[in-house]
């Protein structure tokens, strides 16, 4: 209990910093701001390797490819007209995945953990009137929304799987998109972004990719 107080209250440190440093810059700085809703699909590449096994301990230790939805939102501001601060958060959902036991066969299905991510990203604009292509780059917190959870294997053995001590971890993502103006204040936006999340104890990899609308003022 002890860990989980102090990550999450080391989580809360960060979130005051980013919204501090927003907060900051933004009176004297900021040109003007977005505000984008979306939604979208984060494919988690597979993770985990079958020489983890341990019998009763680590008996499905490959967790394969998986592509739950997500949806989210963000806030901008622009220090000029293509460079800008992005605070941006977004919230995954389950989806259903298969484990493996790689010493008999034996199969699980599990819901995969609900998660949220918020990250502190630079955007650099190429300026091309009413389309907007974009690179963006930065990172942030993961917080996985796990819980102690038993299931049935396919031989009819029940299975726990147990929430992690430490639910927070730092991620870092990489991505680009586009934004087409409908309107001098209102854009359609397409985002693709290269996560990795730094767990134990595998790190977490993936694509989240997004659409959008988003709000100029």
């Amino acid at each position: 209990m002890k860990n989980r107080i102090k990550h999450a209250t080391g989580a809360k440190v960060i979130l005051f910093g980013f919204i501090s440093i927003i907060l900051l810059i933004q009176p004297a700085l900021a040109e003007k701001y977005q505000m984008s809703l979306f939604v979208g699909m984060n494919h988690v590449f597979q993770y985990g390797s079958e020489g983890d096994y341990v019998l009763g301990e680590n008996d499905f230790p490959v967790t394969p490819a998986h592509t739950p939805p997500n949806l989210g939102a963000s806030f901008a501001l622009y220090l000029k007209d293509n460079i800008a601060l992005e605070l941006d958060w977004r919230y995954t959902l389950s989806s259903k995945l298969t484990l493996v036991d790689p010493s008999d066969q034996d199969e699980v299905e599990i819901d995969s953990s609900k998660r949220h991510t918020i990250t502190l990203n630079f955007i650099y604009l190429f300026l091309q009137g009413n389309v907007k292509p974009y690179i963006v780059v930065g990172g942030g917190l993961d917080k996985i929304l796990a819980k102690d959870q038993t299931y049935t294997t396919k031989y009819g053995f029940e299975v726990d799987f147990l929430a992690p001590d430490k639910t927070i971890d730092p991620l870092a993502n990489i991505g680009a998109g586009v934004q087409f103006f409908v309107r001098p204040n209102i854009g359609i936006r397409l985002d693709l972004r290269y996560v990795m999340i730094f767990a134990e104890p595998d790190n977490l990899s993936g694509l989240n990719g997004v659409a959008g609308i988003s709000f100029f003022f």
